[in-house]
């Protein structure tokens, strides 16, 4: 990718949102400048009224963008919004109730607001597109997986693509894994520079346990619930999403950073539970792609958080995979963290998921000239 944020057309102004499960990020640009970049933490009504009193007070803009996260298959980013589009965020919603919700109505805000802006959606699953069949398609039957769609859409594809992208520009590597830990995690596993494999999957609460998500469960406790509780799918969709992963194991709080200060046996618990989740992930991996070059930690927790860093590679040692214990604990901003006999590579590196949007819509904009 060339230098985004010198190449900026020069009579736009820009805001970029990214809402995620548990915060909001807004960049605003103008010419070649980052005016500014707000972040805040909360619920979904404070991160909506965030959004509105920001905008009312920085309007006017000509281009609005947004990360939504599950959308379906969509060939490429961005998408202009209309309402087929709107329509397209809603049906997909309830597979996504954390993030799709929130990120509708900041839309539709912004919409009545600025009515004369062009808004743009950039969808958080295309980066997965080259997913083999192996890796896509779930055990079903092939006439089910087709009806619904059925599929592994992978998610959290513009934190691994902007990860990607920065390691570029230090070392070309054949094999990564690239880690996003934050309120959502995720890994995605790169051969030969495409994704082939990735742990979220037909929604965002597959894959590892994270600070309110189950991750990956059996199918049959959905049922044993439902057949030994008075669950309906709403009340499941809320357990699974809102009160399951951290939060739900130590019944107190899903922030990591609670629990590392807790002397609770729940707390400890939860903390190895995502720490194995963890090195099983990267196991399985090394594993698909025959060995790895380089994994690349970012998002909040892979970012702030050396515990996670060492406690998830200090079993994969015999696999060559060593990591510095000095380099760990003093590391920020983009850096490397691995022992000099590591055979792979480990690399710190904060990924921009609105720099990202704003590289992709660039190039999109150089195409429909």
């Amino acid at each position: 990718m060339d230098n985004i944020e010198q190449h900026i057309f020069e009579t736009e102004r820009i805001l970029i949102c990214n809402a995620g499960s548990g915060s909001l990020e807004l960049q605003e640009w103008e010419e070649s400048t980052k005016l500014n970049m707000n972040i805040v933490e909360g619920e979904p009504k404070q991160l909506f009224d965030h959004f509105k009193k920001y905008i009312d007070e920085t309007l006017p803009y000509q281009i609005i963008l947004h990360r939504v996260v599950h959308v379906g298959k969509v060939d490429r980013n961005p998408k202009l919004v209309d309402e087929d589009c709107l329509n397209l965020i809603r049906h997909w919603s309830p597979l996504a109730p954390l993030h799709n919700e929130i990120a509708l109505r900041l839309i539709e805000y912004g919409i009545r607001e600025c009515p004369h802006a062009k808004h743009f959606i950039f969808s958080d699953s295309t980066l997965f597109n080259t997913i083999p069949d192996c890796a896509r398609h779930y055990a079903l039957p092939e006439g089910l997986s087709e009806k619904w769609p059925i599929m592994r859409y992978g998610f959290h594809g513009l934190a691994h693509q902007s990860q990607w992208n920065q390691l570029q520009k230090q070392k070309k590597y054949e094999r990564v894994i690239t880690i996003h830990l934050g309120g959502g995690s995720s890994l995605a596993a790169w051969k030969g520079g495409i994704v082939i494999d990735t742990t979220m999957g037909f929604t965002p609460s597959d894959g590892l346990p994270m600070t309110t998500r189950s991750g990956s469960i059996d199918p049959n406790i959905v049922l044993h619930l439902l057949e030994r509780e008075e669950h309906t799918p709403e009340s499941l969709s809320r357990l699974f999403n809102h009160s399951s992963g951290l939060a739900g194991i130590s019944g107190t709080s899903g922030d990591y950073r609670d629990l590392k200060k807790s002397e609770s046996g729940s707390a400890s618990v939860g903390l190895e539970i995502y720490s194995y989740a963890l090195t099983k992930a990267i196991g399985a991996f090394v594993g698909v792609m025959g060995g790895v070059d380089a994994i690349v930690f970012g998002g909040g927790l892979g970012e702030h958080q050396p515990d996670i860093r060492a406690d998830s590679l200090c079993q994969l040692s015999k696999l060559g995979i060593s990591i510095c214990e000095k380099k760990n604990r003093s590391a920020q901003g983009i850096c490397a963290l691995h022992q000099k006999h590591s055979q792979t590579e480990i690399w710190l590196i904060p990924s921009d998921e609105c720099l990202e949007m704003l590289g992709q819509y660039k190039r999109y904009s150089k195409e429909t000239v």
